[in-house]
């Protein structure tokens, strides 16, 4: 898995684009996207919804979930 500098990575990125920069597997990405949407953004990787079924993270919100700057950071995962 090649990561991707942080300033070369686009402002929205697809699931698959924000596993390889946390360095997870599409799978797990999915599966934190769908808890960030089944708990009302309480829990999980923040997404949102481009369209009926494309979820997409904004770079932005990556970042800060992967600092622990959001109140359902890495450190809350379990």
């Amino acid at each position: 898995m090649n990561q991707q500098p942080l300033d070369e990575l686009p402002d929205v990125l697809t699931i698959p684009e924000a596993a390889r920069f946390m360095r997870v597997s599409d799978g797990v990405a999915y599966g934190m996207a769908r808890r960030y949407r089944s708990t009302n953004g309480r829990e999980g990787l923040p997404v949102f919804m481009a369209g009926e079924r494309m979820m997409r993270v904004a770079k932005l919100d990556l970042v800060r979930y992967v600092t622990g700057e959001t109140s359902h950071g890495v450190a809350d995962n379990g």
